[in-house]
């Protein structure tokens, strides 16, 4: 252990933290990124400086970093054999790709005081295997199901794996993969659900934290501007869901809504890059199938800029994922002043105590509830109005990103003024 580290953190000095992520990708941008984009810029107020660390792939673009933000790219391999479609479907949404190269950069960079993961899986285990071997700390964020929801995470997963053969098992076994957690100095959670079902495991090493939203950006956004880059949607009373395009946020959910919401004018705005090969297919289908196909604009990937304009376009926003973490889709909504309609399920379940008027938060798997909250909150413009302005009260006084930054550089300090934590075995 470099000792001189502890001092620095005692002492109050800068920090300098890595941000692992398991892809990058700005042409498939999602919540995680969103989160360490802002996080990396929030915590240079907190005496912390950060690079990013992520797989080459993808766009090749890294993205809306801040400019003192390093971004650092290294080689990983799919170590998974199936079709390419099969092949991209893992790449995107969750195959435990495999890096000798990250733990070697890790091992060789002594500037790092700390590595914070992002991910886990056979990247995470490589970040294991050079923090043990340096003698420094990482912690961990969990940005989706895990303990709490282990029946959404196994579904998910034999999914993802279907038609293709692992190659990575030994890889794994090597870097100790499963063991990502538990050597973890910390394990960050966004919903006390998880953190109920991690602390028998974890004790007091699993912390619930909250996302932030920068309500300045979000309440910048120019409705004219999203009609300057979509002019089809003049004249329409938006329903908009920010999100990838997957099966997770049951993009088919949305689409039903809207056919049953019996509004003519209401158009179903989505915006997102597909991260499942063939589910926007399955969405499209489904929208034929109702009688909603022209009612359903698919935007593809929107750069983090716009969303803003988009959101001061939206009538309503809505989020019937089929599982989040945490839910940032709604406090960005609710920071942007919008109405949102969202899924009573994970980490949402959190976002919705928040509420006097629960009403906003629906069943996952209910088409009827979804139809009939949309049709009805898009009918009255005095329902809409409440729906928003608690929403955007809330987001104010509980998500700011200043708030959340501070208590994140304070576990970061609290790590390393800790004792060196001794791990047995691998």
């Amino acid at each position: 252990m470099d000792h001189h580290l502890d001092e620095r953190a005692m002492n109050g000095e800068r920090l300098h933290i890595a941000h692992v992520l398991r892809k990058l990708d700005a042409r498939a941008w999602g919540g995680t990124e969103t989160h360490v984009g802002a996080i990396t810029r929030h915590l240079r107020a907190c005496g912390v400086d950060s690079d990013v660390h992520a797989p080459l792939g993808g766009s090749g673009e890294d993205g809306p970093f801040d400019a003192y933000v390093s971004v650092r790219r290294f080689k990983a391999y799919n170590p998974f054999v199936g079709s390419h479609e099969a092949r991209e479907r893992l790449w995107q949404t969750g195959g435990s790709i495999v890096s000798i190269e990250h733990p070697l950069m890790l091992a060789r960079d002594k500037t790092l005081d700390l590595v914070h993961l992002h991910t886990a899986g056979r990247i995470g285990g490589g970040v294991r295997t050079a923090m043990r071997i340096t003698g420094r700390r990482y912690v961990v964020s969990v940005h989706g199901p895990l303990a709490a929801d282990a029946a959404f995470l196994e579904k998910e997963t034999r999914a993802r794996l279907r038609g293709t053969l692992d190659l990575g098992k030994v890889a794994g076994l090597a870097l100790g993969a499963r063991r990502v957690l538990d050597d973890a100095a910390r394990v960050i959670v966004f919903n006390e659900a998880e953190r109920r079902a991690l602390e028998p495991r974890l004790g007091s090493r699993v912390v619930r934290m909250d996302h932030g939203v920068d309500i300045a950006r979000f309440t910048s956004g120019d409705a004219r501007c999203a009609l300057d880059r979509w002019p089809a949607l003049a004249g329409k009373r938006v329903v908009l869901q920010v999100a990838r395009v997957c099966r997770q946020k049951n993009q088919r959910l949305a689409v039903e809504a809207l056919a049953r919401a019996g509004v003519d004018d209401a158009v179903l705005v989505l915006a997102g890059a597909e991260t499942d090969p063939g589910y926007a297919k399955e969405v499209a289908d489904a929208a034929a199938a109702a009688g909603v196909s022209d009612r359903v604009h698919f935007l593809g990937n929107v750069d983090p800029a716009h969303v803003p304009d988009l959101l001061a376009l939206a009538s309503v926003v809505i989020v019937p994922s089929e599982h989040e973490a945490f839910g940032l889709a709604v406090i960005e909504g609710w920071a942007a002043g919008r109405a949102v309609l969202f899924s009573r399920i994970a980490g949402m379940v959190d976002i919705a105590d928040n509420l006097g008027d629960r009403s906003p938060a629906l069943p996952a798997d209910d088409a009827s509830a979804w139809g009939n909250a949309l049709g009805r909150t898009l009918r009255d413009e005095r329902q809409r109005s409440a729906y928003a302005a608690e929403g955007q009260r809330i987001a104010k006084a509980r998500y700011d990103w200043g708030n959340v930054t501070r208590s994140l550089a304070a576990l970061y300090r609290d790590v390393l003024r800790a004792a060196p934590r001794v791990v047995a075995g691998t």
